[in-house]
């Protein structure tokens, strides 16, 4: 009774950035963006907002930035009407056709340009580059890793999401 908006989470395992490794925790980043990054033009808003109009509200998230393995997640706000369970199947059917069509080249070069002004932009905030060094140092990162971060993310191809996409988004390593 307390819940206002009843939701679907679910997350998966994922792997972490790793010092002098980064590569699979950039293409995380960029996955999590193209599915969900943005609410209204992501893959997911796409499908399950405007296509079929099941979901009011859709996100992925990801941070590489962790000690030990972290997660994916994905969320999913029902519109009105569409139970947990259709709203689930539709976010399995969503991510199914992702997993079989593949990057949208378009999208794809999209969100890149997204992310490089976002790291531009960043730089000029000196609280948010203490943030950067010391959550990648306390995380086992070294000083290297986060100046090689934008070239790293820069360097991520379709293929390299893909990749990610198929080795994280498996159900036996997820919650919902």
């Amino acid at each position: 009774p307390r819940v206002a908006q009843a939701y679907v989470v679910r997350s998966y395992l994922a792997p972490e950035a790793n010092p002098g490794d980064q590569k699979e925790a950039a293409a995380l980043t960029v996955l999590a963006e193209l599915l969900g990054g943005n609410a209204s033009t992501s893959l997911m808003a796409r499908s399950m907002m405007f296509d079929t109009q099941v979901a009011t509200y859709v996100a992925a998230q990801y941070d590489a930035i962790s000690l030990d393995p972290t997660t994916f997640g994905l969320v999913v706000v029902p519109a009105e009407g569409v139970s947990l369970a259709d709203a689930e199947k539709a976010m399995d059917a969503c991510l199914a056709r992702f997993l079989k069509e593949g990057v949208d080249k378009a999208e794809f070069d999209r969100i890149k340009a997204q992310l490089r002004a976002k790291q531009i932009y960043d730089e000029d905030n000196t609280q948010g580059a203490a943030h950067r060094y010391g959550m990648a140092l306390t995380s086992g990162l070294t000083v290297q890793d986060v100046a090689d971060w934008p070239k790293v993310l820069a360097d991520v191809t379709p293929d390299d999401v893909m990749a990610a996409a198929r080795k994280v988004l498996d159900p036996k390593t997820s919650v919902t």
